[in-house]
């Protein structure tokens, strides 16, 4: 990872890239492999590098997340990756997962079936990645800073990218309604295993909040009404710890102080048109949600009006998910189960909660270790749109989390 300097919409300005390129290199490999990725820190700036899709079975030290899973790898420093793919098959991607490195960080990893196996379609002439991005002509460093310092909106990209190049503009039509019917595959070759029954069921709001300004200082509350904009999770607002990560912390059982294992619900009615000031206003904390080894998990997440009504793409590290359901709305756990599909719904890892609407997944809690939960629209995760699942191990050596590598990144 170094800097390098590009040009883009005749002007140039120094990016992070890997190897020089933008967007970086493309990793290719087979379905089941396990990839070795020496990550080498010749910028001045921290970086992780989180493997988007990959769910790195019993080795969350690999995922990326700052203060996660693991602290940046510092300037001059290197960390020696594993990359363990399982059922992984098609196009999923790589990028930064500390501060908005992602920006230009970022390329694509396309896993080909085991040898001797193909797709279940015909091999196409030509495969060509499609890389969407964005880009500003300042410093992403500087945008970051001065987004954070105002407490409001971040300036908004000069360009969206595709595979690193700004287009023409081009006339674009808006469609306010749709429908969807997503399905799986759901076949002998794709069988699913979608939990019919459930252990642990979880109703979590997503929101964008408010916080009040602190006293004669409005130049960083340039948010609705001289406020700072934030978000959160069940009303709490994410804090990454500074000077440690959890994965350590609870796997040398460093615990005490350092996390809560707590992440209560929060209930009020969610989309109404007018909500009481005080569910504006989320709480600080770094909440965990505990799971049992093999537990099987239902979370709603619950879209709401507080501040502005948003789409949040909501991403799970270390494990794919069925989506049962969704809806507009407030969820009604009453009526609302009765509609799920639990034949053949579709399975992913990342999944949009509508505005003012809610999304119900179901997944198996197998993979133990410490995964994040998280917005993946960038200023929502910095104003706090996160959550950490802590997967305990199971009876089995097999259903630990593997021992750490020697050389994790030092805080």
């Amino acid at each position: 990872v170094k800097e390098t300097l590009i040009e883009r919409l005749c002007k140039s300005k120094k990016i992070l890239t890997v190897n020089g390129k933008f967007p970086g290199p493309t990793i290719y490999a087979n379905k089941g492999s396990t990839l070795i990725v020496h990550v080498h820190n010749n910028s001045k700036y921290n970086i992780t590098i989180h493997w988007h899709g990959v769910k790195q079975p019993r080795n969350p030290w690999s995922d990326g997340p700052e203060y996660i899973t693991q602290c940046p790898i510092q300037p001059g420093f290197k960390f020696k990756q594993k990359i363990i793919l399982s059922d992984e098959e098609g196009t999923i991607w790589w990028h930064a997962h500390n501060k908005w490195a992602r920006a230009t960080v970022h390329g694509a990893i396309i896993v080909y079936p085991k040898s001797g196996t193909s797709y279940p379609f015909p091999k196409p002439h030509a495969e060509i990645p499609i890389i969407l991005g964005e880009w500003w002509k300042d410093s992403v460093v500087e945008v970051l800073n001065e987004f954070v310092g105002s407490g409001g909106q971040p300036k908004t990209s000069d360009a969206f990218m595709i595979n690193g190049q700004p287009g023409h503009f081009y006339p674009c039509s808006k469609h306010v309604n749709f429908s969807a019917s997503l399905r799986s595959l759901a076949s002998k070759l794709h069988p699913i295993s979608v939990p019919t029954k459930v252990e642990t069921r979880l109703v979590s709001t997503v929101s964008v909040n408010l916080l009040p300004c602190p006293k004669n200082d409005t130049r960083s509350c340039q948010g609705p009404n001289g406020t700072r904009l934030s978000a959160s999770m069940n009303n709490i607002s994410f804090l990454t710890p500074p000077r440690y990560n959890i994965l350590e912390a609870y796997y040398y059982n460093r615990v005490k102080g350092m996390f809560g294992m707590d992440f209560p619900p929060y209930v009020f009615n969610y989309t109404d048109d007018v909500l009481p000031l005080e569910l504006e206003l989320p709480k600080f904390g770094t909440q965990v949600k505990v799971l049992k080894y093999n537990t099987t998990v239902e979370l709603v997440l619950q879209g709401t009006n507080l501040v502005t009504g948003l789409d949040h793409p909501m991403h799970l590290h270390g494990y794919n998910f069925y989506v049962v359901g969704w809806g507009l709305g407030n969820f009604d756990e009453k009526y609302d189960p009765k509609n799920y599909n639990l034949v053949d719904p579709p399975r992913r890892n990342n999944v949009a909660v509508p505005k003012n609407g809610w999304i119900a997944i179901r997944f198996r809690a197998n993979n133990p270790g410490v995964w994040t939960m998280h917005c993946h629209i960038e200023r929502h995760l910095t104003w706090g749109m996160q959550t950490v699942f802590l997967v305990k191990n199971g009876h089995k050596p097999e259903e630990h989390i593997l021992p750490p590598p020697h050389h994790m990144p030092p805080c």
